[in-house]
């Protein structure tokens, strides 16, 4: 088609046509300038936004599940605390696996349960229909299908956390002080390789009698050493009065809590440990119905709240639905505002770009009003030849949109070759200011390299379009001119 040819020609810089060619070039510039800095900011940001999502997964998981009142109220939860055996104490549900269905409670020893509490199901070899154990079976099925999902139970509670720190002098002394802090329990998967992921350094191995803790990163930045010792204290009830308990403990990792603030005050912790301050402390740090369940990982954290609908369908088929509340990290009470500035900055980032988008693109209108300007003569004789309106708009319209693709292609490309020096780059600033330019505690030790995909597919859409849309009006203007009047004038 000629349009084609006549918009290579047009587009092609000449000395004859400078104040068209500069502008051209600028053009080009701040559009793919804007291009380069919108990939940029959105794939740093939501590279960040990422990290911090992973570390709050894997701490918290993405799905937790946990007892409804329901449940606390049912034969399941309350024959335990009438069971001789079970020592009159509720079993956490690490213990309810090991012995699927058991049921402790003994009519011939145990008391007569109320009449008012609710009858329990049972399996046809007498054993309980106990939801935990139904849900941890659920919970294996879907991993038959969802091959990255895993699953633990959890239990949280409180105590303070006191460490010993020994440490040697130059001189070949030693000094002692101590480290306090009120801290919150959650017991400790070892299995799931989502936590251990987090987790820097590991002792080898504790003491006799002594229970292994990981701690927050931040008890590392106040001193706090691998294999440093201390005790966990703790109220608990007597026959007489609170007696205060304490359970020796030795520092064997640190993880990484990401930004919340409730990361550093959290301690991993074994969970028959955990189970043993929550049952014999008086007091309560969380609400039960918070304070255990189940908590799920998997990979795609996109897909978190399908497999949560795909976990409660399931529950509602074998009849459980109502012993348990399934929510997702969206959800949790701890980062629901997290979450909900992360989707809020997300919009107005995007929002940004586009407005910056629309007046960089704006350069193109002046360019082809000049262009058009110039090209007047050479307008004139291609309509006096035969060449429709449409012909001419579609010349014209085409220079725009080949501009924005010719600059969204400078600009991806500059984004690229920026992310992928990014460390060098950081370090040069943090040169020039002498002190690091980004604070790990926030945007971990390296800044995301990563292009993001969706602000790729953003910029490859929307910079051609506004490019075309602004072509659109000195194209129109084109196709106004009278080919008579043209020529009479020249």
């Amino acid at each position: 088609m000629f349009e084609f040819s006549i918009l290579r020609k047009y587009l092609i810089p000449r000395k004859k046509q400078l104040s068209v060619t500069l502008i051209a070039f600028l053009s080009v510039g701040v559009i793919s300038a804007v291009v380069w800095l919108i990939l940029l900011f959105l794939s740093v940001t939501e590279g960040i936004e990422k990290t911090w999502l992973k570390k709050l997964t894997s701490i918290h998981a993405p799905i937790r599940i946990t007892p409804t009142s329901d449940y606390f109220s049912s034969y399941y939860y309350l024959a335990d605390t009438i069971s001789q055996e079970a020592g009159y104490t509720p079993r956490s549900f690490v213990e309810k696996l090991k012995k699927p269905g058991l049921d402790l409670f003994n009519a011939a020893a145990d008391e007569t349960p109320p009449t008012f509490w609710p009858k329990p199901e049972r399996l046809p070899d007498g054993k309980l229909h106990d939801p935990v154990v139904i849900a941890a079976q659920l919970f294996h099925e879907i991993k038959q299908t969802h091959p990255d999902v895993e699953a633990a139970p959890f239990e949280m509670s409180g105590a303070v956390l006191r460490i010993q720190l020994h440490r040697l002098t130059p001189g070949g002394g030693q000094t002692q002080s101590f480290l306090t802090q009120a801290s919150y329990l959650s017991s400790f998967p070892e299995k799931i390789s989502y936590i251990q992921e987090l987790i820097s350094d590991k002792l080898p191995k504790a003491k006799s009698g002594e229970k292994e803790i990981v701690l927050a990163k931040g008890f590392y930045d106040s001193g706090v050493r691998l294999g440093d010792r201390g005790w966990l204290q703790y109220q608990a009830a007597t026959a007489g009065a609170l007696q205060e308990q304490r359970l020796p403990v030795v520092v064997a990792g640190f993880y990484d809590p990401g930004v919340l603030s409730v990361g550093n005050k959290c301690i991993l912790v074994p969970d028959e440990l955990v189970h043993m301050i929550r049952t014999t402390s008086p007091i309560e740090h969380f609400d039960k119905t918070a304070a255990m369940g189940f908590c799920i990982w998997h990979k795609d954290l996109s897909r978190t709240r399908e497999l949560a609908d795909e976990i409660q369908k399931k529950f509602d088929q074998v009849g459980i639905s109502k012993y348990w509340t399934i929510k997702t990290y969206h959800d949790y009470e701890f980062s629901k505002d997290l979450m909900q500035q992360f989707q809020s900055d997300r919009y107005l980032f995007t929002l940004l770009g586009s407005v910056v988008l629309v007046v960089a693109c704006s350069n193109i209108i002046s360019f082809l009003i000049i262009l058009v300007q110039d090209k007047k003569r050479e307008i004139g004789i291609l309509q006096a030849l035969g060449a429709s309106k449409k012909s001419i708009a579609l010349i014209f319209g085409g220079c725009g949109a080949t501009v924005g693709l010719l600059s969204s292609a400078i600009g991806i490309v500059a984004a690229f070759l920026t992310l992928k020096n990014l460390d060098t780059i950081v370090q040069f600033l943090s040169f020039l200011q002498g002190h690091a330019a980004f604070n790990a505690a926030f945007y971990g030790s390296s800044l995301p390299s990563e292009m993001s995909i969706s602000a790729l597919v953003f910029v490859a859409i929307i910079t051609p379009l506004l490019s075309l849309i602004a072509g659109l009006i000195p194209a129109w203007k084109a196709t106004r001119l009278s080919p008579s009047e043209i020529l009479r004038s020249e």
